[in-house]
């Protein structure tokens, strides 16, 4: 189950698998409008061309020639970065700056509110006080200076993305200590980010930053059966562990962070079910089934005029905005609300391909997406900044189903700081540590 987790392919089908399950059960029950014939086949081209591009790389990978007697760590890379041993030590360190950036982050979001109120000419515990209020001054003021670009934005993005890597590293970490340290980073890190969560009442990027975990954790458990280890002067001190129970916690704290924001913000009393348990229930659903119901009422209005690329790229096209090289285009941050019968404003990643390029789009941008995680999977097992890609690739595909915007400039970050300052080399037990 491991290794499907973290394969892209598996990983695409579980979670289009079951959307499309969920949204044919919604129009089989009369909740959605039946899909019309271009919905079935974007999606049928959708999962088609991902598996096609992920099959592309895989085999002609697997047909490609391997000199014998030749030993691809020794290769010389022209103007290649030199790596780092993946030590304890590096990875302690590493964890210890992250956290730091973690707690910089939760300064950030108190004075984020503070400029919030005083920009709504409130008080700082007015909002705190009224969740509903304080989430919807908090959309309204993202929404309209979307293409300002402030620096107390540009900064959250900048440390938000080092926070992630140290999810990632925090997994890692989780699978080959076996220290009780493992417990004070992993209480610690779970903390400052459902502390940030509740702040900003969101779920999406701390639920993200789990999965990061969780993703790690998993792909580390899956290079068990080809002997992966990594470098350490004492093998005692960084010991493969083999247990699983330890996810449960962060797991747990997701599963807390939807009921808290669902007490606060009263969602599940949006749905008229017969209690808050059914309302919860029927919300969770909603959030799968709905984003495909959503992408089929956007086809049935679409104008046909292709945007060529402002909502797949939109995190390049507001700097492009922001330094007057493009006009500023009317785009809802938060998604187009559309009622089919409840809200919903999330219409899969496809929205964003069939608006910019239609059909071509749908095409050719899955099959890229497959193309580039399996062409990514190998480095990763060698590489930590590889790893880091990687599992923003996994993400996107995770939430593939669900999200409107491709990215956010937060996701390049994260991959650029990966390369440019946590560039560790894992030591497969084959070859020897030079």
């Amino acid at each position: 189950m491991i290794q499907c987790i973290v394969n892209p392919l598996c990983l695409f089908l579980m979670v289009w698998g079951t959307a499309t399950i969920l949204y044919l059960g919604g129009v089989i029950a009369g909740t959605f409008p039946s899909p019309r014939p271009l919905t079935v086949g974007a999606l049928l081209l959708n999962i088609g061309t991902f598996s096609l591009g992920y099959l592309t790389w895989s085999l002609f990978q697997s047909l490609s020639p391997k000199p014998t007697g030749f030993d691809e760590s020794t290769r010389v890379r022209p103007g290649f970065v030199p790596t780092k041993p993946f030590t304890r030590k590096h990875l302690v360190h590493a964890l210890k700056f992250t956290l730091l950036i973690g707690l910089a982050i939760l300064a950030m979001e108190v004075c984020r509110i503070a400029v919030l109120a005083s920009h709504f000419n409130t008080s700082w515990s007015y909002l705190i006080t009224h969740p509903a209020v304080l989430r919807l001054r908090l959309v309204t003021f993202i929404a309209t200076n979307v293409f300002q670009t402030s620096y107390i934005v540009m900064l959250l993005s900048l440390a938000n993305s080092i926070f992630s890597i140290g999810f990632i590293l925090l997994g890692v970490f989780l699978h080959v200590d076996r220290t009780r340290w493992k417990y004070f980073y992993l209480s610690a890190f779970l903390s400052i980010s459902l502390v940030i969560g509740l702040i900003h009442l969101s779920r999406y990027e701390v639920t993200a930053n789990i999965l990061y975990l969780v993703l790690a954790y998993c792909f580390m458990h899956s290079q068990d059966r080809s002997e992966f280890q990594v470098s350490s002067r004492k093998a005692s001190d960084f010991k493969l562990q083999t247990s699983n129970f330890k996810l449960l916690i962060p797991v747990a704290v997701i599963a807390l962070l939807f009921l808290a924001i669902d007490l606060l913000l009263r969602k599940s009393a949006e749905y008229a079910q017969a209690n808050r348990l059914q309302g919860f229930a029927y919300h969770l659903y909603w959030y799968i089934a709905s984003p495909l119901a959503a992408f089929n009422e956007f086809l049935t209005t679409f104008s046909g005029r292709c945007e060529l690329g402002q909502n797949t790229f939109f995190p390049i096209y507001k700097w492009l905005c922001r330094f007057h090289l493009a006009r500023e285009s009317e785009i809802a941050v938060y998604g187009d609300k559309v009622y089919i019968p409840h809200v919903a404003n999330t219409y899969t990643y496809l929205r964003n391909f069939y608006a910019d390029f239609g059909i071509l789009g749908v095409t050719v941008a899955p099959y890229l997406l497959g193309w580039t995680a399996a062409a990514v999977r190998r480095q990763a097992t060698r590489y930590f900044h590889f790893l880091n890609l990687y599992l923003v690739l996994l993400m996107f595909v995770l939430f593939s189903s669900y999200n409107f915007f491709l990215g956010s400039n937060q996701n390049y970050l994260q991959v650029l700081f990966g390369f440019l300052f946590f560039r560790y080399e894992f030591h497969p037990s084959q070859e020897p540590h030079v």
